[in-house]
């Protein structure tokens, strides 16, 4: 896959720790975009601990590294994450959402269900900064109910008028597009900008992990 982008993460695209949403017999398992998210995170920090052979999202799950694995209508309890400030501080890391830097699960739940408001032109440009920082970020749209359904995406580079993101599967709501073949695994996509200021809402977040 050549394609070149004028602002992004120092990533080698062949070689990035792709992985696809797990499915049961009702198809792809829903609400756990947060979790394949930091696991993308930690694979850019970490390649040689998190990465599809070693430890991709299924077997954090099962060894329940961020919290308590939850069906996907009890992701709203925040308990699948309620170890992720513990574990991103023990990594040398720290998320910020929307500014706020998680230092608890307590401000962990208030980022998710009243996060700070911000415009998308000022998420824009928190992406770019951690983008030129070699920090990972991540853009949480809306796709349903005004902001109480979201997506959140891995960020892996900008231009003027795309993000391109990293994915595990194929969200229809979301006007992006994929840019690896239609049957590749390898979910990386073109999203443009003005796609994320229409589907912005009072729930947006911009997730960033950075090193101490």
């Amino acid at each position: 896959m050549d394609m070149y982008i004028e602002h992004s993460l120092p990533i080698d695209i062949e070689k990035f720790g792709f992985t696809e949403r797990e499915k049961n017999s009702k198809g792809i398992l829903a609400n756990r975009c947060g979790r394949d998210f930091l696991y993308y995170a930690l694979h850019y920090y970490f390649p040689e601990e998190f990465n599809p052979t070693m430890c991709g999202p299924v077997e954090i799950d099962r060894r329940r590294l961020f919290g308590v694995p939850m069906p996907s209508w009890l992701v709203w309890t925040c308990l699948p994450f309620y170890k992720i400030p513990k574990l991103l501080s023990e990594k040398g890391l720290v998320l910020k959402i929307n500014g706020l830097q998680i230092n608890s699960f307590l401000a962990f739940v208030k980022s998710m269900l009243l996060p700070k408001f911000l415009t998308a032109d000022e998420i824009f440009g928190v992406v770019e900064t951690s983008i030129n920082s070699k920090s990972v970020c991540g853009v949480d749209i809306t796709i349903g109910l005004g902001g109480l359904i979201d997506h959140v995406l891995f960020v892996l580079g900008y231009d003027v008028e795309n993000l391109y993101v990293i994915d595990t599967h194929v969200v229809e709501e979301i006007q992006y597009e994929k840019l690896t073949a239609e049957n590749d695994p390898r979910f990386f996509m073109k999203l443009p900008k003005g796609v994320v200021s229409r589907m912005w809402s009072r729930f947006g977040r911009v997730w960033v992990i950075e090193r101490i």
